[in-house]
């Protein structure tokens, strides 16, 4: 082909992942096959070739791109080549992005697959380029649905992987995989636990359960050099996500978590779910431990968070205004009493302040001497401690009761519905054998079926209040545990310990006005 005017050209190659740089689209390959089209333009080859080995959606981790981008700023090159558009990006928006940005300090782009012959570079026009236009849209479109199809297939393929209950991808801090070669020549890989992590995983649960917060958990590895899961220490983050990863309890989860923040935020929104799946792999952490972990995490909540979590106040956080549902804060007060009178001591007393006294100005700004709101709590609690009957008054709900005619409709409605399958049975062969009419069968078969549904009320309603009294003597027996040898620990536990054991068991306190109540969490 002859060249009607100087072009000064360069190449640009890109392959995803070092595995692609052997095969058939290899950077040498791309290179090969951009080089001939300039020699048989007879273009300018004016530079070595830019290439990468990164995703498509990495541009700015691109260092070959980058240096391209840079170049092309100081006009050393009129086009740049390459064997494919999809070269640029998969992504129809980040490919066409990266053209338009060479596009505005006037610089051509050339595709083996889809050629278009460029201009003359004295005269290029971006905003006169209908052709070009059109045959990039067509190469960026057919490059996104083929994106779009590896994406589908890896999707459905890591989807099976998780179903059959294996994980599909990295495995958590804890885990190591094995991989080996089989007979038939294919990369198997199973899952085992990593015995000196799976440790630290341990370590970490009990810690947070027993009051520990994350932050704490993190500084005490990286103090104690424990190597981190990425990076050069420990990060609180790291820890709360290995507390909510359900994998250490043998499960799979796959499609719960998405790279793209937007594109999760509507999964939730319209409830989309993954998989949930018993897995093949050892579990790390029993069930049980990482419910109480998640229990642990919903009644911290908010309240052992910034101020509240550094106050001095033992009730800081969990303790409200009664008059207008602030929150208190926590005052020491320091009274220089021998400077009025040489005789008298110095004394210091400890005060809860309504929150919202200084944003409002409509309430009163003392809400309570906080040694006595904090002895009339743990007097409180010694008081179930010592009186079981009190503590079953509190856990016990008197609207779930089962009285004796209840558990009477109960037995006697359980024995007409174990009856009502042999009536239609009775009912089915009258028919059948010519005793009663279409109308008399119809007329029995729903006369049935509403029985049925009455019989079926009352057995629910006593199975639903059976249960929840079951449910509410767990907890009765949960609570117990927590309380036994109260005395004992109290005096013993640290204020983040005590402040962790109170918000285990009290939901709210309001207090204000000589008032005081308390809500528990049972």
């Amino acid at each position: 082909m002859e060249n009607k005017f100087k072009i000064r050209a360069v190449v640009y190659s890109r392959v995803s992942t070092r595995e692609q740089a052997d095969d058939k689209e290899s950077i040498q390959d791309q290179i090969r096959v951009c080089k001939k089209a300039i020699a048989d333009h007879q273009w300018e080859l004016v530079a070595d070739p830019y290439q990468d080995v990164e995703s498509g959606h990495l541009i700015e981790e691109r260092l070959g791109f980058q240096r391209m981008m840079q170049d092309a700023s100081d006009y050393k090159f009129d086009l740049v080549v390459v064997k494919d558009f999809d070269r640029f990006a998969r992504n129809k928006s980040y490919a066409t992005k990266a053209r338009d940005d060479l596009k505005k300090m006037f610089i051509q782009t050339y595709s083996v697959a889809t050629p278009v012959e460029p201009r003359d570079p004295k005269l290029y026009d971006p905003t006169d380029d209908d052709l070009g236009i059109m045959v990039e849209g067509f190469s960026d479109t057919m490059a996104e649905i083929e994106r779009n199809k590896i994406r589908r297939r890896m999707t459905m393929g890591k989807m099976a992987v998780a179903k059959s209950g294996k994980i599909p991808n990295n495995v958590p801090y804890g885990y190591v995989i094995i991989r080996w070669i089989d007979e038939k020549n294919k990369v198997q890989r199973r899952i085992e636990i990593d015995k000196e992590k799976a440790k630290i995983v341990r370590w970490i649960f009990d810690e947070y359960i027993k009051g520990r917060g994350a932050q704490s958990i993190a500084f005490e590895l990286t103090t104690k050099e424990v190597k981190p899961p990425r990076g050069p220490y420990w990060r609180a983050q790291a820890v709360k996500y290995m507390l909510r990863n359900e994998t250490y309890t043998g499960k799979v989860l796959w499609g719960w978590r998405h790279a793209d923040y937007a594109k999760n935020k509507q999964r939730k929104l319209r409830d989309h779910k993954g998989i949930i799946q018993n897995g093949q792999h050892t579990a790390i952490i029993p069930e049980e431990i990482f419910k109480l972990a998640q229990k642990e995490k919903k009644i911290r909540g908010n309240s052992q968070k910034g101020r509240a979590k550094m106050s001095r106040g033992l009730l800081t956080g969990i303790a409200k205004c009664i008059r207008c549902g602030s929150g208190v804060t926590y005052l020491t007060r320091h009274h220089k009493r021998s400077k009025k009178n040489p005789n008298w001591h110095d004394t210091t007393t400890y005060e809860y302040l309504c929150g919202g006294y200084k944003y409002t100005g409509i309430c009163q700004r003392r809400i309570m001497s906080a040694t006595r709101l904090e002895e009339f709590v743990l007097n409180q609690i010694r008081n179930l401690v010592n009186n079981p009957t009190a503590r079953e008054r509190l856990i016990l709900d008197k609207n779930i009761t089962i009285t004796d005619n209840l558990e009477s409709d109960y037995n006697l409605a359980a024995k007409h519905l174990s009856d009502i399958e042999r009536r239609r049975e009775r009912v089915k062969d009258a028919y059948e054998a010519g005793i009663d009419s279409i109308e008399v069968y119809a007329a029995n078969m729903k006369r049935l079926e509403e029985e049925e549904n009455k019989y079926h009320v009352v057995t629910d309603e006593y199975k639903t209040k059976l249960q929840l009294m079951n449910e509410r003597r767990k907890e009765l027996e949960k609570f117990t545990k927590s309380l036994e040898d109260f005395n004992f620990l109290w005096d013993r536990a640290i204020l983040e310990e005590r402040k962790h054991f109170l918000r285990a068991i009290i939901k709210e306190i309001r207090a204000g006005n000589g008032k005081i109540e308390i809500d528990w969490r049972f």
